[in-house]
């Protein structure tokens, strides 16, 4: 794959850089905050080669690449200078959700981001199991404590991961978070509520405020309200301490507020809550017993496409940490995963789209090998539709075999064939062959299933920029100038004009969106350069896109990183759409207040058509009046 080519045409399609609010990326899926979803071709991004799925999710924009997504993240990144930051929330219609559906929502959102972390822990304990069987690590010696130590660290200390996700998630002070985790996890507050508990005694804050009882190691949701709450305190106190007291004061207040209350109200609380929903979760086990194994295992692909499949992970750890195993949840993932692998693989097998049959292929191995379903669930199951019918059925098969025969899973690493000795009982050789015949039920009954079934093959979709004869790429692109013709754009600002290289952005210095030039204002007008129209008007006011009668397309950005501001000093006289004559005015804006935000007010003046030109030259650099020549195209 062509890192570089998939993620310029990425950026392309979901809008460029000046639409990208944010990106992050999860194992499989890059995950854009945009602002205006309302302008991707959702279709385009989708027949890029390279992308599995589009799927919007929680204001996301999310582009399923599978496993080469950190690789197309990384060159996104050369493209633009996003943020990785959860954005901050704008004023929008919030859709109403009762009280479970935004705690699920939330500990899924807290806890992607530190998936990879539990699962190299967790790998290490499949490892800690796995080695003394064949002979390899002696349980009494000191590699396998310390191995131990380092496979449990992630998992005993998870509260200070949560707290430091949820900090971010919330806007609030990542190490004060940390700071109080920290002091729930402390050995002497632990001592000291043990030592209480089992003395049948309450420790009493201030010698009247009872804090209860609760272990917090392996916890997520008594972090995740503290968090929550750390938010407000923060902003209390800032409010109430004096200036020239706030870089001493304000911290010692914030612990010391918000620390009681972590662990007097909303610890205890999250805890309860966390009783509650697993004890809701496993009232269904305890109800319909290996059925609802294989029932969770059927409809556990939905569970992953809404998103909430991480906020069984607490659950999951909590039951874990406290029986020593799992049997309800992990043994239905085991069997979705695989049920995903086997489509997939039945589709390679029978698919005569040579492409197709590679991209199904490679899922299928992910799936099956690693427990990584998106490109197989994406890309394969769900665009086709009937073989997601074939991953439900088989899957719900091997849920009810391992189900009946009593599987059990010890730890968390993802469900996938490298990790099936986290469901070996030491106590039950016979563990490994019913984990391995589940597997193997599984596979076949999918893979039957998901034939029998049946689906409509895929018909190559070539990208724009690869159709047959460049036929639509004629179509977007007009004739070049006729020879000894030349079009000269004049500067829409008064300033200094400086080459497009010495633009502190790459997007722009390296002329990813086209070739210009770039003018340092000296006013805070913009006028237009030529006749025309104004082909979009970006809603923040910061950059427009002009088109002129002859064709010329030209993008006028104020400033660098300005869109942050998000319309802040910036006062649009024009909008999308309007026609426009050389020298009237489009737009204004504030350059002082923008400077004093800490914002560069350079402005890049790009020829965004530049493909159609044979060459594009700056007239000249130093100072230039408003509509004085700055570009020579031919």
């Amino acid at each position: 794959m062509d890192y570089a080519s998939v993620a310029k045409k990425i950026l392309q399609r979901v809008g460029g850089q000046e639409n990208v609010i944010s990106l992050i990326h999860c194992m499989t899926r890059l995950r854009f905050t945009l602002k205006d979803e309302s302008i991707v071709d959702d279709e385009a991004v989708k027949k890029t080669k390279g992308v599995m799925g589009v799927m919007k999710k929680a204001g996301q924009y999310q582009i399923i690449i599978g496993n080469d997504v950190g690789n197309v993240y990384a060159e996104l990144n050369k493209l633009g200078n996003f943020s990785h930051d959860a954005p901050k929330k704008t004023e929008e219609k919030k859709e109403k959700r009762n009280l479970l559906s935004m705690l699920m929502d939330t500990v899924s959102g807290v806890m992607t981001p530190i998936i990879p972390a539990i699962i190299g822990a967790a790998m290490i304990k499949v490892l800690l199991t796995l080695l003394p069987m064949i002979g390899i690590l002696d349980t009494e010696g000191n590699t396998y404590n310390l191995l131990s130590v380092i496979g449990d660290g992630a998992f005993f200390f998870m509260p200070v991961l949560i707290g430091i996700s949820a900090a971010k998630k919330f806007g609030t002070n990542v190490y004060y978070a940390a700071s109080i985790a920290l002091i729930m996890l402390h050995p002497n507050f632990i001592s000291m509520m043990e030592g209480a508990h089992e003395a049948e005694e309450t420790i009493k804050f201030l010698g009247f405020l009872p804090v209860t009882y609760a272990t917090y190691s392996y916890s997520v949701i008594p972090i995740i309200l503290a968090v929550w709450s750390l938010k407000y305190v923060e902003k209390l106190v800032d409010r109430i301490t004096p200036v020239v007291t706030k870089n001493f004061l304000k911290p010692m207040l914030v612990v010391l507020i918000e620390a009681p209350i972590a662990l007097i109200v909303l610890g205890p609380l999250g805890a309860i809550c966390g009783n509650v929903l697993s004890d809701a979760v496993y009232f269904v086990h305890d109800k319909l017993g290996f059925i609802a194994i294989g029932l969770v295992a059927g409809i556990y692909p939905f569970v992953v496409m809404a998103g909430m499949h991480h906020a069984f992970t607490p659950i999951k750890l909590g039951v874990i940490a406290t029986s020593g195993f799992e049997n309800f949840i992990c043994i239905g993932e085991l069997c979705s995963n695989m049920a995903q692998g086997a489509a997939a693989l039945a589709v390679s097998v029978r698919s005569k789209n040579k492409d197709f049959k590679q991209i199904a292929g490679s899922s299928a191995f992910s799936a099956l090998l690693a427990g990584i379903t998106e490109p197989a669930l994406y890309g394969v199951t769900l665009r086709l539709k009937r073989p997601m019918l074939g991953a439900c059925i088989g899957a719900t098969v091997g849920g009810l075999f391992g189900g009946f025969f009593q599987m059990k899973c010890f730890g968390i690493a993802t469900p996938a064939i490298v990790t099936i000795v986290q469901y070996v009982e030491e106590s039950r050789p016979a563990s490994l062959l019913i984990a391995a015949l589940t597997i193997l039920l599984t596979v076949v009954v999918t893979f039957i299933a998901t034939v029998l079934i049946g689906f409509e093959d895929v018909v190559d979709e070539e990208d724009e920029e690869e159709t047959a004869g460049g036929m639509e790429l004629a179509a977007t692109v007009a004739e070049p100038l006729p020879e000894g013709k030349e079009i000269f754009v004049l500067s829409p600002v008064q300033g200094e004009q400086i080459p497009l290289e010495k633009v502190n952005d790459a997007t722009f210095s390296q002329e990813i969106l086209g070739k210009g030039t770039a003018v340092i204002p000296e006013k805070g007008v913009i006028c237009a350069p030529f006749d025309g129209k104004v082909d979009v008007m970006f809603e923040t006011g910061h950059a427009a896109g002009l088109v002129s009668e002859e064709g010329v397309e030209l993008l006028v950005h104020v400033g660098v990183d300005t869109v942050n501001l998000e319309g802040k000093y910036f006062y649009p006289k024009k909008k999308s759409g309007d026609t426009i004559k050389k020298g009237e005015v489009i737009l204004e804006f504030d350059k002082e207040k923008i400077a004093e935000a800490g914002y560069d007010i350079t402005t890049p003046v790009i020829v965004s058509n530049s493909e159609r030109y044979a060459r594009i030259t700056p007239v000249q650099n130093g100072k230039v009046q408003e509509l004085t020549p700055i570009l020579e195209i031919v």
